[in-house]
């Protein structure tokens, strides 16, 4: 404790700086502690950060969680980091709150507490970190936006479908957009002047307001906002249509005021080719080559008509020299563009989004374009709140709205990872569209853009850390070689077995990796706590006992598995942890009306023999194994039970709308088998249900899902264990 003490004498002598503070404070409290005065009441020191709109807190500056050994007094701990012990915790055992000495910071602390020297007093130390709401913005008019989130509430006397929406507050609840993302608005213009869009408004940092020169040099005097090609001016100003479109991309997010775009924060360009009476492919092409020229990599095209033009296909070509994404309206005229091409939309571009419209029951309107080769997915367009006049706000229906939804959640996207190739940006958006029944057979994806999918709404979720061995109460000859092994797999980072850290509260770390083995551990009781952490800091624990004793006593042996062979014959696999046995000893219990009972033992083989076979009947059986040695017998392994046998892979056909699954009876101790289900929706199998069960001996069944592919898998079910499921079988058309 000494050089614990000897430490923190050093860390309370410095300052240090908080990692969990993402921008700067004044608050009193934190200022004092970072110069080494601790707050008198670290809650309500916390609080006032929490309160202050200027501060992100990832994690709480003044306190940490330690998980303490058992016994070890909390008070000593909390002295080593100059606090105290502010709360004890019962649903953890030895879980405490401290509070943190001032100028000592938390990643120092915990280093300290994680120290080698105090690996007998502490479990672990980590922060205490800030937990906040899923984001709902605060704007006035959010519930009109069913767009947005669909609750099934009733917008302008039309009534939604839960979740008939682009996921927008769980999209934001992960990122809500970037402050210097620029999307082009191609349009009528736009009213930058809007109070729910002047502060994402573009500004041309090269320009100089009003002075009459063209200070950027792209050949456009006082272009502040952007540019109006229709009346050749620098004044795309606008209070229609592209203020409508506008506001869908970008509208201001949570700043009480009106609507909110799918980009709460983003750099809108006005670019002004369209009048009244329509406007010029020309005036389309000089707004897209503006847009490029100051490196846009994302435009919303509201617009189309005319015929096929290749001076406007090759400047969407051309767009891609700057990672261009140029997304479009499908068309309104309800006809198919496999068939009857709409322009822009059925260009065959790889870098162009075609959009038709869905309304807030998840349905196509009947004026919305659509083609299964040539539009590629459907968002929200019918009955669309947004942006509009000149402080107001308006219901628009038309492609013209599906298409600012898609291309903001491409601009959501790109704004998120800038430095991506506009090919892995359109793909992402492509892939994780959500299946809609009115978008299949008549989009490219089948279905809706999705903004939390495509932007990766997955919350990191923890590893599941298994331990395999030894099992808790096990016991080793000291010098003999304990393996400890376990699987860590992990939602987002797959398998990380190979990064389980293995404590003895003893000796300290014994190792890394999914397989450790030692020859050297003390002798006595060992406290084992295996960890895992994953990338996104989640992590996962165990905590067992084994124990290390004299050469005189075998130590028990760790049963490996109890399975079932041939039907009748139970096969008992053991490791041999010993170095000194002379024999092993094998009992059995049978499950009689749910209970164990009948300890039988069934049988004893030699030294180094490792394996056991058992004739047994119908019913539930579990075994385990110790070793004999000359100075005495070693404890009982833990009891297995006997696994049934794993059925082969099934067969299937489908007749009439019903499917026959037929499978083979491998074993002789099954109470029945299971039979699991899965779907192919697009290029995944999904939607994995259990379908029924069926009793012993039965080695078929029926379904009759509705229409569509699927496949199957059998298990056997046993009262010991249920057996491991068989392989899928191949896929089924129904």
């Amino acid at each position: 404790m000494k050089w614990a003490r000897d430490r923190i004498a050093l860390c309370l002598g410095a300052l240090v700086a908080f990692a969990g503070v993402s921008s700067a404070s004044s608050d009193d409290a934190l200022t004092l502690h970072m110069a080494g005065i601790a707050p008198e009441n670290p809650r309500a020191a916390l609080h006032s950060l929490l309160e202050d709109p200027t501060v992100h807190l990832e994690y709480d500056p003044f306190t940490i969680l330690v998980q303490l050994t058992p016994g070890t007094p909390a008070n000593a701990v909390a002295a080593i980091i100059g606090g105290q012990v502010l709360d004890r915790f019962t649903l953890v055992p030895d879980l405490v709150h401290l509070s943190l000495g001032g100028g000592v910071s938390v990643n120092d602390a915990i280093a300290l507490l994680s120290s080698p020297a105090l690996s007998g007093a502490v479990v672990y130390a980590e922060p205490d970190y800030i937990l906040r709401t899923c984001v709902i913005p605060n704007d006035t008019h959010f519930s009109r936006l069913w767009g947005m989130h669909n609750t099934g509430q009733t917008v302008n006397g039309v009534t939604g479908k839960v979740d008939a929406d682009i996921d927008g507050p769980e999209a934001w609840d992960v990122y809500k957009g970037n402050p210097n993302f620029v999307v082009a608005i191609i349009d009528t213009g736009m009213n930058y002047n809007h109070p729910d869009l002047a502060a994402n408004r573009w500004e041309n940092p090269g320009e100089i307001p009003n002075n009459g020169i063209d200070d950027d040099g792209n050949g456009y005097i006082d272009d502040i906002y952007g540019y109006d090609f229709y009346s050749n001016d620098n004044n795309p100003y606008d209070t229609g249509h592209g203020t409508h479109v506008a506001g869908t991309v970008g509208a201001v997010g949570n700043n009480g005021t009106g609507v909110v775009g799918v980009n709460w924060q983003c750099k809108l360009m006005a670019l002004r080719f369209l009048g009244s009476g329509g406007g010029t492919t020309t005036g389309a092409i000089n707004s897209l080559q503006y847009a490029v020229n100051k490196q846009v990599k994302v435009s919303n095209n509201s617009w189309g008509g005319g015929g096929y033009s290749s001076s406007l296909y090759n400047a969407i070509e051309n767009s891609k020299s700057v990672g261009h994404i140029f997304v479009c309206a499908a068309g309104n005229s309800g006809t198919n563009n496999d068939s009857s091409p709409f322009y822009p939309a059925s260009y065959t571009n790889t870098n162009l989004l075609a959009i038709a419209a869905t309304t807030s029951s998840d349905t196509k309107p009947s004026w919305s374009n659509y083609g299964l080769n040539s539009v590629d997915m459907g968002a929200p367009g019918a009955n669309i709140y947004s942006t509009y006049g000149t402080s107001g706000y308006a219901y628009l229906d038309g492609t013209s709205m599906a298409s600012p939804h898609a291309a903001g959640v491409v601009a959501l996207v790109y704004g998120k990872n800038p430095g991506s190739p506009w090919t892995a940006i359109y793909q992402q958006v492509m892939s994780t569209t959500r299946p809609v029944t009115a978008m299949q057979n008549r989009t490219v994806t089948g279905g809706v853009v999705n903004a939390a999918a495509a932007i990766g709404y997955t919350p990191n979720q923890p590893p599941v850390l298994t331990v395999l061995s030894p099992s808790p109460g096990d016991q080793f000859v000291q010098g003999a070689p304990v393996t400890f092994s376990g699987t860590a797999i992990d939602p987002e980072d797959g398998d990380i077995s190979n990064q389980i850290v293995w404590v003895s509260h003893l000796d300290g770390v014994i190792g890394v990796g999914a397989n450790v083995t030692t020859t050297t551990l003390s002798l006595g009781n060992h406290y084992i706590t295996p960890s895992v952490t994953d990338s996104g800091g989640a992590s996962d624990d165990d905590f067992f006992t084994i124990g290390i004793v004299q050469a005189s006593i075998p130590a028990a042996p760790d049963i490996v598995s109890s399975d079932e062979g041939n039907p009748g014959q139970a096969v008992v696999v053991w490791a041999d942890n010993s170095g000194n046995e002379t024999g092993f000893e094998i009992q059995r219990q049978e499950k009689v009306a749910g209970k164990w009972k009948n300890n039988t033992i069934v049988g004893t083989v030699g030294a180094n023999v490792t394996t056991f076979s058992d004739s047994v009947g119908q019913g539930g059986w579990r075994y385990r194994v110790r070793a004999n040695g000359s100075g005495g017998d070693s404890s009982w392994s833990k009891w297995m039970a006997l696994r049934a046998a794993r059925p082969a892979k099934p067969t299937g056909s489908a007749t009439g709308g019903t499917i026959f699954i037929a499978w083979s009876d491998p074993s002789g101790i099954e109470s029945g088998f299971e039979i699991q289900r899965q779907e192919r929706v697009g290029n995944s199998w999904t939607n994995t249900t259990v379908i029924g069960t069926v009793g012993a001996n039965v080695t078929g069944t029926s379904d009759s899902p509705p229409s569509g592919r699927y496949r199957y898998r059998v298990r056997t079910l046993s009262d010991g264990r249920n057996s491991q499921w068989s392989v899928w079988s191949a896929a089924i058309d129904n």
